[in-house]
């Protein structure tokens, strides 16, 4: 790869993986379900005066919106809500595990050898992290995250199905259909949202703007780019870069402890979904990098 490249590469992976120290600064003004409708809407605005919507995929578009826009980032937010980002961003890379294992039941792509042995090791490593003193009586986030990876695998199953869809047409369509789900859930389950919005500092609307911008437009935007000029092989495994990021933030400004099993955990999550990613490239089917 170019040397432009790989800095484009490594400022996606920037993005993405410091969203998740953004995402807790954004629910320190935000509560969880307003700020991914205030995230959402803003996505919409940004993407859909300029995309097509595409004929006869009403339905997919709107089941994979609901497994990803509405499932996925509930349970994302609502954990992340109580459990620091460090371990937020070592759990979630348990998606690339749940996608692999999904496509084995869903379309028979069952994995060798050393995919199943990153997926234990992987599996193992969250085993570790979230099995830690301190997450005692709220260990039902953990898990929170934890499901939130297995639907984003899910979501990337029902991707599958939608063809070749422009990323930009398949998020701002999205976007428009989760946005009022979420204006209408944070208004049935949450107080003060007007306050809240009136109330809100830089950080708290720096959060939603950065997320509909930043993660979702600059960073998919450069991301396609990348991987349409390159084969998968060279692109995907900077995403074993997205959990060092993450965790680094989440400790150097967040002040997240960063324990011994933490360490440890984390360090087998990494290398197992490392094994997985590769593998997956080097076959030219390695998921997508979610965004958080």
């Amino acid at each position: 790869m170019r040397a432009l490249d790989v800095a484009k590469a490594l400022f996606v992976i920037l993005i993405w993986g410091s969203n998740f120290v953004v995402v807790k600064w954004g629910l320190q003004d935000f509560s969880p379900y307003l700020l991914l409708a205030l995230r959402f809407a803003l996505i919409a605005c940004f993407l859909v005066p300029f995309v097509k919507w595409p004929k006869g995929r009403f339905w997919p578009i709107f089941r994979y919106s609901m497994m990803l826009g509405v499932i996925h980032f509930g349970l994302m937010f609502s954990g992340m809500q109580y459990i620091d980002a460090s371990t937020a961003a070592l759990l979630s890379q348990l998606n690339t595990p749940f996608a692999v294992i999904l496509s084995a039941f869903m379309f028979k792509d069952y994995p060798g050898w050393r995919r199943i042995l990153g997926i234990s090791i992987a599996f193992a490593g969250c085993v570790v992290v979230g099995g830690q003193p301190r997450f005692e009586g709220t260990f039902i986030w953990v898990l929170a995250v934890v499901l939130a990876a297995f639907c984003w695998a899910y979501a990337a199953t029902q991707a599958k199905r939608l063809g070749d869809l422009d990323p930009f047409t398949l998020n701002g369509w999205m976007a428009l259909m989760v946005a009022p789900c979420w204006f209408a859930i944070s208004f049935l389950v949450e107080d003060n949202q007007v306050a809240m919005m009136m109330d809100a500092g830089w950080k708290g609307w720096g959060a939603a703007v950065f997320q509909a911008a930043f993660v979702t437009i600059t960073g998919y935007g450069i991301w396609y780019g990348l991987i349409k000029q390159y084969p998968l092989s060279r692109v995907i495994p900077f995403t074993l870069l997205l959990p060092v990021v993450g965790v680094a933030g989440g400790v150097l400004i967040l002040g997240d402890a960063l324990t011994l099993p933490m360490i440890i955990g984390g360090a087998m999550v990494v290398v197992g979904v490392g094994i997985v990613t590769i593998r997956q490239a080097a076959r030219g089917s390695a998921p997508d990098a979610e965004v958080r």
